[in-house]
């Protein structure tokens, strides 16, 4: 909603990512960690749920305000943004894009090029950047992580260009280690890359946006501020929508009474309900869920191993849910559930057509990894009974590398998997261990 007459505009925004610098708040802490890198030629993996503001991020970096704030002398820096959203399929469109928008950027030292781009031409130009180095941030990356069309190789060459004269900022929902298709003999982008989270402002960084937007129009923003905490938190999006919401109210008759307030929180639940519909249903693991519905019911946890997840998710604050609608919202899922549901979808359940692993009810996002799925496969083909080292090398690799695969590389295996499909890694329900002897899979919950 947007005022007009007299008004000052609504100065809240959530309809996309923040481009203007003057739009963009908090994330101080990040901004300098990723900007200070640079010079060094440091890369940074940035992680944050959807809505996290992760493209507006992006966005500030290449900011001369963000520059500014960093002491950072940008003149020797080339940054370049790129979104496989919009039509990067593989690996030759990935190097083509890349090549016409440094083109754009640098017409007199990228010429465009016709036909299909090498690796080794991709290379050539960022050599010819120098003594300039490119920042070369890529949003949305686990596309490209979890593309069969983008073969391991890729992810190398991206390596080497992260050693050479390139530093690499990646936006990603999840960690860059769970999302890829395959598997590296060693880490193919993790050790070169620093992790930035994005979870909910903290209090300064809230105060300060809440200050500012305030001195922008001339509606009492302060003055509704648990209010606005108490429906949105400090994650940033669904404070813009809050503050957006008690904006175009108080301008309608310049207060906002009770009545106000209760239409406001509805509008407030309706707006943001298929937000946490998407929430609910593809980016909250069985744990994560159990101790939310915890939460909602006013439970206080203390010891869970999920807490710290929620709390860098953003979708815990203070030990609480941080939305009341969020909040109401599980109540409502919980009220609409069958009794009989919980037990109907409990355990771990692989649809083979699909490719899809489901445990207690909910799909595991992003997909397996290769060889985390085939492992599942071959307990699974054997489930119940103990699959030794030769079974698990025979069905993963093929008996040419029973002499090469160690046990410790197969214990990795199964750790990341047991990330992946555990909801307690540190107390195995399904992929249990049988010292000594190997693993065994029991998709029925145990205790």
């Amino acid at each position: 909603m947007n005022s007009s007459g007299g008004e000052l505009p609504n100065p809240y925004f959530y309809s996309g990512p923040v481009r203007e610098a003057e739009g963009f708040f908090g994330r101080t802490e990040q901004t300098l960690a990723i900007l200070n890198r640079l010079p060094k030629g440091g890369s940074t993996s940035v992680v944050g749920q959807r809505r996290s503001g992760k493209t507006s991020l992006l966005y500030h970096l290449m900011s001369h305000a963000a520059h500014a704030e960093a002491n950072l002398d940008s003149a020797d820096l080339v940054f370049l943004y790129l979104d496989p959203q919009l039509g990067i399929r593989h690996e030759a469109q990935f190097y083509r894009e890349l090549v016409g928008a440094l083109n754009r950027q640098e017409p007199s030292l990228v010429p465009a090029l016709p036909g299909e781009v090498s690796q080794r031409r991709v290379l050539e130009i960022t050599r010819q950047l120098q003594p300039r180095r490119l920042v070369l941030m890529i949003d949305e990356f686990e596309r490209l992580a979890s593309n069969r069309d983008f073969p391991m190789s890729f992810f190398s060459f991206l390596r080497g260009l992260s050693q050479a004269n390139v530093c690499l900022i990646t936006a990603t929902s999840v960690r860059l280690c769970d999302c890829f298709w395959g598997e590296f003999d060693g880490s193919p982008l993790d050790n070169v890359f620093a992790t930035e989270y994005l979870s909910s402002w903290n209090r300064d960084e809230f105060d300060a946006f809440l200050s500012e937007t305030a001195r922008r129009t001339a509606a009492p923003m302060l003055e509704f501020k648990r209010d606005i905490i108490y429906l949105g938190g400090h994650f940033p999006f669904y404070v813009q929508i809050a503050c957006s919401l008690y904006c175009d109210w108080w301008q309608r008759s310049h207060r906002i009474t009770n009545k106000d307030r209760e239409s406001i929180a509805l509008h407030f639940a309706e707006e943001c309900r298929p937000y946490f519909e998407r929430i609910w249903n593809k980016y909250l693991h069985a744990q994560e869920k159990t101790t939310l519905r915890s939460l909602a019911y006013g439970n206080k946890i203390t010891n869970d191993s999920s807490l710290a997840s929620l709390r860098q998710k953003g979708y815990v604050l203070d030990e609480s849910i941080f939305s009341s609608a969020f909040r109401d919202f599980i109540l409502q899922q919980e009220a609409r559930k069958p009794v009989s549901a919980q037990e109907e979808h409990a355990g771990l359940q692989l649809d083979r057509k699909a490719g899809d692993v489901w445990v207690n009810g909910v799909c595991v996002t992003p997909p397996l990894t290769n060889l985390e799925y085939k492992l599942l496969l071959c307990l699974d083909d054997n489930a119940s009974c103990i699959c030794d080292k030769y079974d698990i090398v025979e069905a993963i690799w093929s008996t040419d590398y029973v002499d090469t695969v160690d046990d410790t590389r197969i214990a990795k295996l199964v750790s990341r998997l047991r990330n992946r499909v555990e909801p307690d890694r540190h107390n195995p329900r399904f992929i249990i261990t049988v010292h000594g002897r190997g693993y065994k899979l029991i998709t029925e919950p145990t205790t």
